[in-house]
């Protein structure tokens, strides 16, 4: 009997180690920062930028442009939108710095939206809109790089999902405020006011972006459902490298895309022209803004849902054709006159929000499932890049298609192009799901 060990008496202490430790963990992980806390100060950034967007075209034309000087000044800004990415990237990369890149990029979207309040001249919009997307570039890929080292992989699309459902609404509420401020102030006067809000993010992001340091190669940097950015105001959405044009089976979509993003540059950047020589009040653009932008964002997370019960290419091709029939109601429109005109503008312009998550989310989903994990990064370069040089020549002949030929004809070509962009697309599957129109 006296041999005998009786073990219980440690059995307590080891279990109530173990509950001790759980507990602390549970502690730590309670008082752990969210790691997407710092998303939120992109919301005064992206109310100063929306709610500026409407009103560049309007500066222009209030200093002596027309058309033509809308789609320059638009052409420009995307030029500088695709190199400010380069630039910012390489230098990112190089010093190894994300948090830094971001806040100047807040700092100098803020001060650049003040300055088009003392432009005299188109050339000077010319300049002020290039500085204004060139810094707006900083803001564009860092974010997603950061994500991808704060975050799990598992929790990579949710993350950047949210990240732009965030960016998304605040930019409606940019719109809103811009409504606002239009009651009370002048174009210039609302300038002064959305860049005073957009300053507010600089604080804020220094408060919260947690810097991240870290070693990527740029080129195996995959695409995401949630990544989604609407490139007709950020052209491009990721170009942080040149890639070399490498189609490896997405020839169709490239070209298709090009197609796409000339035809929907010829409409956008002359839709605010079309509505300023209409007599309309930049109320009126607000309110249609509003529309476009909240329909973009609230489908954004339900059409990436869908993808994965349907083909990407049926997806594409069904946004493809709504929002060819929605440059088409435009052209229906301009045959009328007063509240006919202002009804068929307002669908149009709602139509061509809707179809954005379509086209938008099923691209990249596209390239995402079809490529192989070495060349995917590289394959998406190469379709932003492509889509930027559409972007950037829509944008460009948009006013001498109009001054030359009228509305009817730039929008007519719009509407046509985006129809021709479906052709390559017929037939088309994603590799990967199998999934066929």
């Amino acid at each position: 009997m006296g041999g005998i060990v009786v073990p219980t008496a440690k059995r307590p202490v080891k279990r109530k180690r173990t509950v001790l430790k759980g507990l602390e963990k549970g502690r730590q992980m309670h008082h752990r920062p969210n790691p997407g806390r710092w998303f939120y100060s992109f919301i005064p950034f992206k109310i100063s930028t929306g709610g500026a967007a409407p009103l560049i075209p309007l500066l222009t034309m209030d200093v002596g442009g027309g058309p033509a000087e809308v789609g320059v000044v638009n052409a420009i800004g995307s030029t500088a939108s695709m190199l400010g990415g380069l630039f910012w990237g390489k230098l990112s990369d190089r010093l190894n710095r994300r948090k830094v890149f971001l806040v100047a990029g807040f700092l100098g979207t803020a001060l650049s939206t003040i300055l088009f309040s003392i432009a005299k001249s188109v050339h000077q919009i010319m300049m002020i809109n290039a500085l204004y997307t060139f810094f707006i570039a900083a803001t564009i890929p860092v974010p997603i790089l950061i994500i991808t080292k704060a975050f799990r992989l598992e929790d990579w699309d949710y993350a950047i999902g949210r990240f732009n459902e965030i960016g998304g609404w605040a930019w409606v509420a940019g719109m809103g405020v811009g409504l606002l401020l239009a009651q009370f102030l002048g174009l210039r006067g609302i300038f002064i006011a959305l860049g005073m809000i957009g300053l507010l993010s600089v604080p804020w992001g220094v408060r919260t972006i947690r810097e991240v340091p870290l070693h990527l190669r740029r080129e195996t940097l995959g695409v995401y459902a949630g990544y989604v950015i609407e490139k007709f105001r950020y052209i491009p959405n990721v170009i942080t490298h040149l890639p070399r044009i490498s189609t490896r089976g997405f020839g169709k979509l490239y070209g298709a895309s090009l197609l796409f993003w000339i035809g929907a540059m010829l409409y956008f950047t002359q839709f605010p022209v079309l509505l300023r020589e209409r007599g309309f009040s930049p109320s009126v653009l607000y309110l249609m803004g509003i529309g476009n932008s909240a329909v973009s964002a609230f489908m954004y997370m339900r059409v990436g849902r869908r993808l994965g019960r349907e083909g990407g290419y049926s997806a594409l091709i069904r946004g493809l054709l709504l929002r060819a029939g929605a440059f088409t109601l435009i052209v229906l429109a301009m045959q009328l006159n007063g509240p006919q005109f202002l009804v068929l503008s307002f669908v149009s312009y709602f139509m061509a929000g809707y179809t954005w998550a379509f086209i938008g989310i099923s691209t990249t989903s596209i390239i995402s499932r079809g490529a192989s994990a070495r060349n995917r990064g590289a394959l998406i370069g190469a379709y932003n890049m492509i889509s930027s040089i559409g972007a950037i020549a829509g944008n460009f002949i948009s006013g001498f298609i109009t001054e030359s030929l009228g509305f009817t004809s730039d929008f007519g070509l719009a509407s046509l192009l985006i129809l021709l962009s479906v052709v390559p697309l017929i037939g088309g599957k994603v590799k990967s799901s199998g999934a066929t129109l």
